[in-house]
């Protein structure tokens, strides 16, 4: 039961606090320098308690007046708070202007209070502290100015006391010294609690205010971060989709244990894997088994210097067909992972075409070779023969050379058709 009764003054309470914050304009104080928004936000809060404590305060005082008959304290103090409670309700009226009514109506209840009721009424207590709340309320020297008004007030009453201009409380409670010794001390007290309070509200609005400019440093440096972010990812986006999309096959594999971390859809089409095939695969899968040794024995001199690989090697389909293929790399980082960033370009056709022209040239070497040996023989036996016969005078000798003439021309012959055969082949 207790636990409910909570529940629901906590409830009302909530609700009321709302209604308070709503009429006096808190969301429109947001936009208000931190120290005033402090300040206007104090205000509110006291407005809240204010209300409430004063409703239950001003209905004892009417009761109490009520049965001692004092009708000018009772009718005083009723419409002080619906006068008091009509302006502060008001949604039209600027929260400065309600400050200044707070102020300047709790001076006249103070005096009202202090000249119907003397000593007995709560006239000095409130004096002392409405100049002391002002403090809260509002910045700068103009606090002094309520400090002042109290003197002058201290004063105008002294000199009442002192002539006895009028039949008040007063005259009963206080004498001319009296007077001056208890104001003065007040005086003295409202000045050294002023004093204190504003050390410690400029220290604390000092502090507010070192906060809010470390707030917009703060935004304003999470603002150039969000913006380094959102260019370091469009950054990622556009390399991730010249990867994606490169018409190069490229893939990334880890360094220390050759998993693929990430391949494009050129090498997919290459290869003949699908793309979870793909990362489910080492770089040993793509080569063949001579040469693996090979790829370890590359792979542990990059580990050793870390730089860029360049270089001619023979790779392995899904299908079990071999290629030639051109690889560059360039080592990267993946997800905290070192790896390295392969570019493969098929140069099957290349090799093949290199290979063709090499083996051209190797014919043509052998062709140039039986010109320089196989036909020099007989072509020097034919000029040997040629020059004899000019000087043989004999006509049986002349016969023999010729003879041998004839075979050296065909000897010649069959060499020369050889190597034509052999040209046109080629």
């Amino acid at each position: 039961m207790r636990d409910d009764l909570q529940k629901i003054i906590h409830s009302w309470w909530l609700r009321y606090s709302a209604w308070i914050y709503d009429i006096m304009g808190l969301q429109k104080l947001q936009d208000e320098g931190d120290v005033s928004y402090w300040r206007e936000l104090s205000f509110i809060k006291i407005i809240i308690y204010l209300l409430p404590v004063s409703l239950l305060a001003m209905s004892v005082r009417i009761l109490l007046g009520m049965m001692e008959r004092h009708i000018f304290i009772t009718i005083f103090d009723g419409a002080f708070y619906l006068v008091l409670a009509t302006v502060l309700l008001q949604r039209r009226i600027r929260i400065a202007v309600k400050k200044v009514f707070v102020m300047v109506m709790f001076y006249i209840f103070a005096l009202v209070t202090l000249l119907v009721q003397g000593a007995e009424g709560p006239g000095l207590l409130y004096f002392t502290c409405t100049c002391t709340f002002t403090v809260f309320l509002f910045k700068g020297n103009r606090i002094y100015f309520f400090l002042l008004a109290n003197f002058l007030i201290f004063i105008a009453l002294d000199f009442i006391i002192y002539h006895q201009l009028f039949d008040t409380p007063l005259l009963r409670h206080f004498t001319h010294i009296s007077w001056l010794s208890h104001t003065s001390t007040l005086l003295f007290i409202n000045l050294v609690t002023l004093i204190l309070i504003q050390r410690v509200l400029w220290r604390l609005e000092k502090i507010i205010v070192r906060e809010s400019e470390l707030q917009g440093q703060l935004e304003d440096e999470g603002l150039e971060i969000a913006e380094l972010n959102n260019k370091l990812k469009e950054s990622e986006d556009y390399y991730r989709y010249l990867f994606a999309n490169n018409p190069s096959p490229m893939w990334v594999f880890d360094t220390a244990t050759l998993h693929f971390l990430q391949v494009n859809d050129a090498a997919l089409s290459l290869y003949g894997y699908s793309r979870e095939e793909f990362l489910s695969l080492t770089l040993e899968d793509l080569r063949q088994g001579s040469e693996t040794k090979q790829t370890l024995k590359t792979l542990s001199g990059y580990r050793k210097n870390q730089k860029s690989f360049k270089g001619n090697m023979v790779h392995m389909k899904k299908n079990k067909r071999s290629f030639h293929v051109e690889v560059r790399s360039n080592p990267i980082e993946v997800n905290g992972r070192t790896g390295l960033l392969v570019l493969a370009t098929d140069i099957t056709d290349r090799v093949k075409y290199i290979n063709s022209i090499e083996e051209q040239n190797n014919r043509l070497k052998h062709i140039a070779w039986i010109q320089s040996h196989k036909v020099r023989a007989p072509l020097a036996r034919v000029m040997s023969l040629s020059g004899l016969m000019k000087v043989q005078s004999n006509a049986e000798e002349k016969e023999e050379i010729l003879n041998y003439l004839i075979v050296s021309a065909d000897e010649l012959n069959e060499i020369i058709t050889g190597i034509i055969k052999q040209a046109e082949q080629e």
